[in-house]
């Protein structure tokens, strides 16, 4: 194997790699999302855990899209976003329930 034929085969498995790490963020954002609508219903949010809950099918049903197009990181990045404001929001809520 020439010193060519290594440089493409490491260039193309670091490639799956970020493809693979990309699928998994996915699905994790999706798993935390489905457990965020489990909560926000709880607290009796169902408009936000209906949401929420589309939001985590839409990541299930495109994650391939995710893992191998360029705009993936994009995708994952403003999910990260939308499930910390998320967790905010619901975690508020749930406090402010158990105090009224």
């Amino acid at each position: 194997m020439t010193t060519r034929q290594k440089g493409r085969l490491t260039a193309s498995s670091e490639g799956a790699c970020q493809i693979g790490a990309r699928m998994m963020v996915a699905s994790r954002y999706a798993e935390c999302l489905h457990r965020l609508a489990r909560q926000a219903q709880r607290a009796e949010l169902s408009e936000l855990a209906e949401k929420l809950g589309d939001v985590a099918r839409t990541i299930e049903a495109i994650s391939q899209e995710i893992g191998f197009g360029d705009q993936g990181a994009l995708v994952l990045g403003r999910a990260g976003r939308l499930i910390g404001t998320a967790e905010a929001l619901v975690e508020k809520s749930a406090r402010q329930g158990l105090f009224h």
